[in-house]
């Protein structure tokens, strides 16, 4: 088991709020073993907030009078900000936070001001804890990255918060707000394949990961017959709950629909029209589905809007499976084409939701489908679960495990002539 896996937050601590007519401020305080020097270099430099803090700057905010974008983890919120204040090492001020250092024997007492509104305070105060461990880990030289948005969901977000709203007086009914998200992951849970369906020849292996406690993500295996099966892969716009009960929706439509007979044209246009009438001008979804058929050995398939998934012919050639339309509810009416692609033996079809393409490095440089499909190509010489489970390894590996969207893999592989068992 790694570091990060082994880290849990402590119970909630050193922190108080204050109230300033309408403001609302957290104070938050953290006794650290390093030196001011060294907190100040990490309060200011990009590359290492980028380690452990709720956001992203597009520069350094050690200079006064500096203007810097913040890119806040897990939302779309982008903040431009001027640093007011940067007395080195010992006070830093930028939008709505003030940073305090004292040099205390060795280490550094570090002592965050932020204004913010006081239905989130509790929630604030729980996220800084958690980037305040993180914070000590790697100035120690012991980094186990970034933890924030819904990457601290899994990590005890949800106990602190609850403790933070306790020691603050603040009604928010956290154990019953936890309970309802655990049981909603439950039932999300349960609305994925528990079990993907196999036919003679063809081996499928699929995999879902929310970023957060629920996801918008989505896919199903539909076993028509031994010859034929549906697949269905799904990503609705955002994250967390409003995701995770419009991707409810989707997963119904698409049930009630999908059958032997239904093709992927048919089909696709009709969850379209409904999807048109159950989403908001903010929301939309892509998906691919295809109807696979063993005896004729062809997929039809629809691709609207989603990632073009990668088929990989058993002499290294591939192929992206692009024909279909505009991404789900924001046309009615629209039409949609339909592709068709034979199957050979030693095919490997790779599905998947940009969760994977879109992650990104310290660096922040994304993983990208080229990555996706050389490595597809590196080993189509597995079993279909084996290469889901490589390409899975080789993406968390890239990020470091901090995937800020949802994650989702399908994965077909069609035997050889003999159906001889794949092995890994």
């Amino acid at each position: 088991m790694t570091d990060r896996e082994q880290y849990a937050p402590g119970p909630a601590s050193g922190a108080q709020i204050r109230k300033e007519g309408e403001k609302w401020t957290l104070i938050l305080v953290r006794e650290l073993r390093h030196s001011p020097e060294k907190v100040w270099q990490a309060l200011t430099d990009p590359a290492h907030l980028r380690e452990w803090a709720p956001f992203d700057a597009d520069g350094s905010l050690g200079t006064v009078g500096t203007m810097v974008k913040l890119t806040w983890t897990g939302t779309s919120q982008v903040s431009e900000t001027r640093v007011t204040r940067a007395d080195a090492p010992k006070v830093l001020e930028y939008y709505d936070i003030r940073w305090e250092l004292q040099a205390l024997g060795g280490g550094t007492r570090l002592t965050l001001w932020h204004n913010i509104d006081r239905r989130f305070i509790a929630m604030g105060a729980a996220g800084w804890h958690i980037c305040f461990d993180v914070l000590d880990r790697f100035l120690g030289g012991t980094p186990i990255g970034r933890i924030v948005a819904g990457e601290a969901m899994k990590f005890g977000w949800p106990r602190l918060n609850a403790e933070y709203a306790q020691q603050f007086g603040i009604n928010l009914h956290p154990r019953k707000q936890v309970q309802e998200y655990e049981e909603a992951r439950e039932i999300q849970q349960g609305l994925m394949p528990k079990q993907i369906p196999q036919i003679p020849g063809v081996e499928i292996s699929g995999s879902w990961q929310p970023a957060r406690i629920v996801g918008g993500d989505y896919f199903d295996v539909f076993s028509f017959s031994e010859r034929r099966v549906g697949l269905c892969i799904a990503d609705v716009s955002g994250k967390g709950m409003p995701a995770a009960l419009l991707m409810s929706n989707l997963q119904a439509v698409v049930k009630a629909l999908a059958s032997e007979n239904s093709f992927p044209k048919e089909l696709v246009e009709k969850v379209n029209r409904v999807m048109c009438r159950n989403t908001t001008e903010a929301k939309f979804i892509t998906l691919f589905y295809g109807l696979l058929d063993v005896d004729c050995k062809t997929l039809r398939y629809v691709n609207a809007g989603h990632n073009a998934p990668i088929l990989t012919r058993k002499d290294g050639a591939q192929v992206r499976l692009e024909e279909g339309g505009l991404i789900l509810g924001i046309f009615q009416e629209h039409s949609y084409e339909e592709g068709e692609i034979e199957l050979r033996p030693g095919d490997r079809l790779v599905m998947f939701t940009d969760g994977i393409s879109e992650a990104v490095d310290g660096e922040g440089v994304e993983f990208g489908e080229k990555r996706m499909a050389e490595l597809s190509r590196g080993a189509r010489q597995l079993s279909a679960e084996a290469l889901r489970r490589r390409l899975l390894e080789r993406v968390t590996e890239f990020c470091a495990g901090r995937f800020e969207d949802d994650v989702t893999l399908l994965v077909v592989a069609v035997s050889e002539k003999d159906d001889r068992a794949l092995t890994v």
